[in-house]
């Protein structure tokens, strides 16, 4: 059995391949140069601009520069952890807060198990780990209740 097709669907398709081909010819190497009337010549802004873009620029990117706040600038024995404090970066590696939420309505937020402090708080810098301390622990405990 042959099958012929209706007139509309070969004018369909041949549409179809008309548009297909006219997208596939934009497409193509694209040297960045843009057209411009033959006639005109380019003026000082349009030879300053080229200039500018083509130049390197000497400011670091997003990813050299180094992520805000540092944790190092941060937790400094004796500073004030800020009130609002959430995260720190080491490098380009977030830590966040380690806290604990007390019964006395604040945070009780570690670093490093070396630092603690209450936000909006003096930070205290321990010299072992932070369980052998004895501030620390009165500060465990009164945040228990």
């Amino acid at each position: 059995m042959t099958t012929t097709r209706a007139p509309h669907v070969r004018g369909v398709l041949a549409a179809a391949l008309f548009v297909l081909v006219t997208v596939l010819a934009g497409c193509g190497d694209d040297d960045g140069t843009t057209a411009t009337d033959p006639g005109s010549e380019p003026t000082a802004s349009d030879t300053a601009s080229a200039t500018a873009s083509e130049s390197p620029t000497e400011e670091p990117t997003e990813s050299e520069s180094p992520k805000a706040p540092q944790c190092a600038d941060v937790w400094v024995d004796g500073a004030k952890l800020p009130g609002g404090y959430q995260d720190c970066y080491e490098g380009d590696v977030r830590v966040k807060a380690d806290g604990r939420y007390c019964e006395f309505g604040k945070v009780l937020v570690t670093y490093d198990n070396h630092f603690w402090a209450v936000p909006a708080g003096p930070i205290s810098e321990v010299d072992g780990k932070l369980l052998d301390d004895a501030g620390y622990r009165d500060a465990l405990h009164k945040c228990s209740g």
